[in-house]
């Protein structure tokens, strides 16, 4: 089914569920999805969603954009002309949510824990086995891009300690993050 299929299908459903909406607060939750259908449609993020719909399976929590560093990250948000608040981003592979107050033009980035609990889920579902071993994150890394496609998650011995990489499709960007070690 394509992605224009199951937008119809999502908004035919929605309105065959419209008749059994109780409340106000339900019609009021009703037309905010509706108008997220509608906008998704209308904005022509179609495809983009399509591509977050087929990743989400097994990738990380989803960043906008990736930088080196804070003050790249910092110079992106203040010329963008409508930062993409509550949104994540990723400096130096470190998840950091924007937060954009239109109306103050405020615009700021605060780091955000979810990596944490992420790390310790693929923690837990890490294969015991062996694993690719590399002396350096670099080595990975080249590893990794060598790649003919480019692997969702690789779990890998760097320098002797276990690691995770994950790919941020959308950013064509690999993050490697040591898992936490159990206690």
């Amino acid at each position: 089914m394509s992605i224009h299929e199951l937008l119809l299908d999502a908004q035919g459903f929605l309105g065959q569920s419209l008749k059994d909406l109780q409340s106000p607060e339900e019609h009021e939750l009703f037309r905010v999805v509706r108008a997220a259908l509608s906008f998704i449609s209308e904005t022509g993020a179609v495809y983009p969603f399509e591509d977050y719909l087929r990743s989400r399976k097994d990738a990380p929590p989803y960043a906008v954009a990736s930088f080196k560093t804070r003050e790249d990250a910092e110079a992106w948000l203040q010329q963008h002309s409508e930062p993409p608040h509550g949104a994540f981003v990723l400096i130096a592979d470190e998840y950091n949510i924007v937060m954009y107050v239109r109306e103050l033009n405020d615009r700021r980035l605060f780091p955000h824990p979810i990596l944490e609990s992420y790390l310790d889920q693929l923690r837990r579902a890490a294969p015991s086995g062996t694993l690719l071993s590399f002396d350096r994150r670099e080595e990975a890394i080249a590893w990794l891009r060598s790649q003919p496609e480019p692997p969702q998650r690789t779990y890998q011995l760097i320098a002797g300690q276990r690691h995770v990489a994950l790919y941020h499709r959308n950013l064509q960007h690999y993050a490697v993050y040591p898992l936490p070690v159990t206690m």
